[in-house]
């Protein structure tokens, strides 16, 4: 169950990146240069590609566990949002 959780943690923080790759991937494939996707929806795509691979992943070499999967997909998203406002949060502010 903890490699189901650390597999999704993986997919929630690297959709992120691998957003640009996919953009490119599915330039090339649909043969369209600039693609129509809004962000919100390839963040989506992606987030979703990534789950789908950790799920793969989970189901050949670990026990299958949605629950675990889900919850480290959510902790991978919003881990640095959160880390960013802490941060943000302890330092100080001496233009405003």
């Amino acid at each position: 169950m903890i490699v189901t959780l650390l597999l999704g943690l993986a997919a929630g923080w690297g959709a992120a990146f691998a957003e640009d790759h996919l953009r490119g991937i599915l330039a090339r494939a649909l043969s369209v240069e600039p693609i129509s996707f809004q962000p919100v929806e390839m963040r989506a795509i992606s987030l979703t590609l990534c789950l789908l691979a950790a799920a793969l992943l989970s189901w050949l070499f670990a026990t299958p566990n949605a629950v675990a999967l889900t919850l480290g997909a959510v902790i991978g998203v919003a881990a640095p949002r959160l880390r960013d406002r802490i941060r943000a949060a302890r330092a100080p502010d001496y233009d405003g």
